[in-house]
């Protein structure tokens, strides 16, 4: 004689019961994209403990915030003054200015003195209008 078993009734929980995260390492580091900035990682003049070089690409917007933090925190770890040059910027949001604005006040946190360079009229123009220009002061280019 065979028995078959009765389906059970559950019985759902009415909170919501915190999931356990599971990652792995292949999961934990994001994909690289092509169209995430890059930046020039350099010695200005060879020597050691001279600026590192950062080279921001034209896209300073919510859709890029996460490759220019990524590429932002990196060069802060170095523990040495960073020259960012924003002269490719074309595009600027709010979600881009404030990550400049959160990154200069890490680096000033650290005691890593920042310099930005180069010239970018939306850049310029999208501060001026949040009320944010003040906060920043760019190198008058070389040249």
């Amino acid at each position: 004689m065979t028995t078959t078993k009765s389906p059970r009734k559950r019985k759902f929980p009415t909170r919501a019961q915190p999931t356990r995260a599971t990652a792995s390492a292949t999961r934990a580091v994001p994909a690289v994209n092509p169209a995430v900035p890059t930046a020039v990682a350099a010695q200005t003049n060879g020597e050691v403990g001279a600026a590192l070089h950062v080279q921001l690409e034209p896209g300073l917007e919510i859709k890029d915030a996460e490759g220019v933090h990524r590429l932002l925190s990196a060069a802060l770890v170095e523990q040495r003054a960073i020259a960012v040059d924003v002269g490719r910027v074309q595009a600027v949001d709010t979600a881009g200015a404030q990550l400049l604005l959160a990154f200069q006040s890490e680096a000033s946190r650290r005691g890593v003195t920042i310099e930005f360079r180069g010239e970018s009229a939306p850049l310029i123009h999208a501060l001026a209008v949040l009320g944010l220009r003040d906060k920043f002061s760019f190198a008058v280019p070389h040249g």
